[in-house]
């Protein structure tokens, strides 16, 4: 018993759709795929140049807070030297007296 000729002809269309949508359907999802990677790089790119900022904002606190600590560690030996002054120079038990020598030995 053969089959009509327009059965055939229908399963031989429906074939060819089959293969035609897979073939469209694997295009579409490498189109979609090559898209999606192009979005991700763009990502990627953007979060490397904002970490590069982090990272120059970091360095510039760093340096910042190092100089601070510079400074202050020059004014705590400042006042340091300055005690041991007073000290050297206080006269038997008045010490009013003392830092008026210290202030006059260093004025100009």
């Amino acid at each position: 018993m053969k089959p009509p000729l327009t059965v055939l002809a229908m399963l031989l269309l429906l074939g060819a759709a089959v293969f035609s949508a897979q073939r469209w359907g694997r295009a579409a999802g490498r189109a979609a795929c090559a898209a999606q990677l192009v979005d991700m790089q763009g990502e990627l790119r953007r979060q490397k140049q904002a970490l590069a900022v982090m990272r120059e904002e970091g360095a510039r606190r760093t340096a910042r807070v190092l100089q601070a600590q510079a400074t202050a560690q020059a004014a705590q030996v400042d006042a340091q030297a300055a005690a041991a002054r007073l000290l050297a120079l206080r006269p038997e038990g008045d010490a009013c007296r003392a830092a008026e020598a210290l202030i006059a030995s260093e004025m100009p």
